[in-house]
This record gives structure tokens, C-alpha cells and sequence, in this order.
């Protein structure tokens, strides 16, 4: 201190400069006896300057400052002359509660005298210490979750430099805190964090409170080699917190998309598969329609040749499926308009008197049919058709016929319908193969198959229910 300001610290009166110190002011004897308090520890501790000025330290307030952790450093400072400095005392006070103490303490001697005092500057810090401790532990348990992570995370700064990282980093990317703490991002390693796009999305993470989502990179990392990795980031963002702080996740997916490489791979490998066996049903079904379709032109009985044509339109109800497959490139689905129209339309020209004698009224929804499902559903409709053909129109040439599909709750209404003269009531029109055919087929599918008939035409109304349908 330069002798102007001695001067005008000498010049001052000690109790106006004590008045201004907010902590609170003792000065003690070397027994360790209060020989004056300030107003401000007076007024901070609840007590009169009767109760406290004269008496020992440790039996104020009926003992209360009796504190080892307060007297402990007084005595070794009156000792050994020496001073301390934010020594922070926790202590509870009986009419007071609890209070956390900033000591500052130093040896002195008062002029003309030669006694030693000691001058003892109390703050009470409590509220300031409680939001640190809250602090702290808001800190270990963030740091404690981090840790318990299985993704890498890092906690950057607006300008991306790291401020902390998880165990989990460490451990996929090989480093240690000394590599990574302070240091900013691009810097990292050699430089593979340095990904111009990754670092312009980043920086506008903060300005905009905007988050990164799944940005994927591959690179040649250093100890580890390749990997891919999807990152995603956002601000730490609070009610009036301006702080520009980003959690960076990191998720290694390598293993994932060398799965999905070979997935990808097994399956196109698949598809080809099918859709090679598709084409060779298709074929083997063509050439044994063909076959007999040749064997019943060298017929001459007409039951008999009826009967082959009958079993022609049976192959190629289900040659219909694969080369609506085949057309496609489809091995599992087919669209229902393009197939049962087709089975329609086929079974019509086998089977009318002429060319166009025949109006066809289709109406199929959009729908999609597994195979599964389309097979005995289009071996149904050859049947119906057949059936209509043959005996709906005895007696003339021309007429009707039409199919709709309906989609309903959890599946289909499949309808087949004519404008001939009905069923004869005494007709045996149950007791034919191609109506074991039909049996058989609905009770495969699950289905309920109804019918109707009257001198205006047959109706077959066909209920599947929970089946799987797609839009095409």
C-alpha cells in the first residue's frame, strides 16, 4: 500500500469502514474472547452486543459457537501467527437454523499496545453454498447418466469446442479426456470430425433451437478403422438461459448396415429366385394347357371334349396367376382387377357361342391378393363362370355376366353374378366335381359362399374375412 492511501486510511474513522463491510466483524483476544462485534454480525446472528463482547468464543449463545471446525483454525492462527481464507463452516444454531460460513481471519496488533488480536470477518454464505452443492449434484447426476449411456455423447460449446464427454466415447473412439477436453471438434483425432456440412449444421443447432437428426457419416477413424455413424444433436435449452451449449449423440451403426447390405442382397437374390419359378410355372402351364387343348380337338364325343375344355380352363386359371406374376415382376402379390378380370375374359372366349355374345361387367376395387389367396379365389371364378356359361344361358346365345369385388371390415365380398333363367329347383347342380371344386376352395380361404337364384339370374356372393389386402 503507497503512503497517500496509508494516509487516507489513517485518516478515516475505523467505524465507518467496518459499518461498509458486509460480513460480519469480530476481533478477538488471543484467548480467543470477543472484544468487539459489529453491527453486521449482531444483526446476522440474532444476538445483542451484551450476549457476545467480553465473552469467550465458544460460549456464545450457550455454547452454540463452540464449533471444533471454527476454533480449531483460530487457535492454530493465534499459534503460528499465520492467517486463513474462505474457510466455509456448516453449522446449525438453535434459534437461527442452519447457516454456512465464510471465515477470513488474520493476526494483528493494536498500535501503542503490543497485544495481539485476532480480526475475524464472517459471511454468511448459505444460500450461495446450497446452490452450489445443487449445482454439484445436478452435475454429478448428469454426468452419472452420460456415463451410464451405451451411445457416445459430447457436450460442446456454441463454437464446438468439448466441454465434457461420456465413458462411452472414450471407449468406441479410443481417446482419453486429455485428447478431447478443450479441445474443439474439427480437431479431434486427424481431423475426421472436420466434415464441412456437419459442422455448418451444428453451428445452426444454436441459433435457430433447431435439432440434427440421423446425419450419417463414413470414415476411416483412427484405432477403429470404418465405421458409419448417425449423429443427433440439440441445444441445451432452459427458460432464459442464453447459454450455447449442444448435446452431440453419436450411434455406431456399421454392424447395422452391413446387416442391411446383406439383407438387401439375400433378398434381391430371393426375388430373383421367385420370379425364375414363376416364369417356369407360367411356361409348364401354357404347354400343358396346350397339350390338352390338342388332345380335345382329335374328340369328337361332345361330353368328353366339354370336359377337356373344362380342364384346360381349370390350368389356366392358375397360368393367369404367373403370368400376371411374371408381367409384373411381382413373386408374392398380384392385382386383383388384372387377374380375375383376366380369368374372366379367358373363360369367356374358350366357352361362347361367338366372339362378343358375351357381356363381361367387371368392377374389382384397386385391391392386391397374396397368392395364397388368389389361387383359390381364381379357381372359384373359373368355376362360377363355367358353370354360368354351361347352363345360364340354354336356349340362346347372348347374355350377361358380371364380378365385383367389395373391400369390407377385415376383407373381401367377392360377387358373381348372370342374367339367365336361374337354377332349376330340380336340377342337381351341387353333386358335380366342379362344385366339390368350389367347396373345397371357399373352405381354404375360410370364407362363407351364398347364392341366389331366380328367373332374372344367379347370384354367388362370397364373404372372406382376415385376409391380407394392399392398394396397388
Amino acid at each position: 500500500m503507497d503512503d497517500i492511501s496509508s494516509t487516507a486510511l489513517t485518516a478515516m474513522n475505523p467505524s465507518e469502514i467496518v459499518a461498509t463491510l458486509r460480513e460480519g466483524l469480530l476481533v478477538l483476544t488471543e484467548d480467543l474472547t470477543v472484544e468487539f462485534a459489529s453491527d453486521r454480525f449482531l444483526k446476522m446472528f440474532h444476538v445483542d452486543k451484551d450476549e457476545t463482547v467480553g465473552r469467550p468464543l465458544a460460549g456464545l449463545g450457550d455454547g452454540q459457537w463452540n464449533i471444533p471446525a471454527l476454533l480449531e483454525p483460530l487457535r492454530a492462527a493465534v499459534v503460528w501467527e499465520t492467517a486463513f481464507e474462505d474457510l466455509d463452516v456448516d453449522h446449525h444454531f438453535a434459534h437461527i437454523g442452519r447457516k454456512v460460513m465464510r471465515l477470513n481471519a488474520c493476526n494483528t496488533v493494536w498500535a501503542g499496545h503490543n497485544a495481539k488480536r485476532i480480526l475475524l470477518a464472517i459471511d454468511d454464505v448459505t444460500e450461495a453454498a446450497d446452490h452450489a452443492r445443487e449445482l454439484a449434484l445436478q452435475r454429478q447426476l448428469a454426468e452419472g447418466i452420460v456415463d451410464t449411456l451405451r451411445e457416445p455423447l459430447l457436450v460442446l460449446t456454441g463454437n464446438l469446442q468439448i466441454v465434457a464427454a461420456s465413458r462411452a466415447f472414450y471407449l468406441k473412439f479410443r481417446v482419453d479426456a486429455e485428447q478431447a477436453i478443450g479441445r474443439n471438434l474439427t480437431e479431434l483425432g486427424n481431423g475426421q470430425w472436420a466434415n464441412a456440412e456437419l459442422v455448418r449444421l451444428l453451428k445452426e443447432v444454436v441459433p435457430e433451437h433447431s435439432t440434427l437428426e440421423d446425419y450419417e457419416i463414413t470414415h476411416n477413424f483412427p484405432q477403429i478403422g470404418v465405421r458409419t455413424v448417425l449423429l443427433n444433436a440439440r441445444k441445451i435449452f432452459q427458460e432464459g438461459n442464453s447459454s450455447k451449449t449442444l448435446l452431440l449423440a453419436i450411434e455406431d451403426v456399421t454392424e447395422r448396415r452391413l446387416l442391411e447390405e446383406e439383407r438387401d442382397r439375400a433378398l434381391a437374390q430371393s426375388t430373383r429366385l421367385l420370379e425364375e419359378l414363376n416364369h417356369r410355372v407360367m411356361n409348364s402351364m401354357s404347354m400343358i394347357g396346350a397339350v390338352i387343348a390338342m388332345e380335345s380337338r382329335a374328340l369328337s364325343d361332345v361330353e368328353c371334349k366339354g370336359a377337356f375344355t373344362r380342364m384346360r380352363n381349370r390350368i389356366d386359371a392358375i397360368g393367369t396367376l404367373y403370368r400376371a406374376l411374371s408381367r409384373t415382376g411381382a413373386v408374392d402379390r398380384v392385382a386383383a382387377a388384372d387377374y380375375l378380370n383376366a380369368i374372366m375374359r379367358d373363360a369367356v372366349t374358350a366357352m361362347e357361342a361367338s366372339p362378343g355374345a358375351i357381356e363381361l361387367d367387371l368392377s374389382v376395387s384397386d385391391i392386391q391378393l397374396s397368392t395364397r389367396t388368389a389361387v383359390p379365389l381364381g379357381l372359384i371364378t373359373n368355376e362360377l363362370v363355367t358353370n354360368s356359361l354351361k347352363y345360364a344361358y340354354i336356349g340362346r346365345d347372348t347374355g350377361k355376366l358380371g364380378l365385383s369385388i367389395a373391400e369390407t371390415a377385415g376383407g373381401i365380398d367377392v360377387t358373381f353374378w348372370d342374367d339367365g333363367s336361374g337354377i332349376d329347383k330340380n336340377a342337381r347342380v351341387d353333386s358335380g366335381l366342379g362344385q366339390k371344386l368350389v367347396d373345397a376352395f371357399v373352405q381354404q380361404l375360410g370364407g362363407v359362399l351364398t347364392r341366389t337364384s331366380d328367373r332374372h339370374g344367379t347370384r354367388h356372393t362370397l364373404a372372406i374375412q382376415n385376409i391380407e389386402l394392399s392398394r396397388v
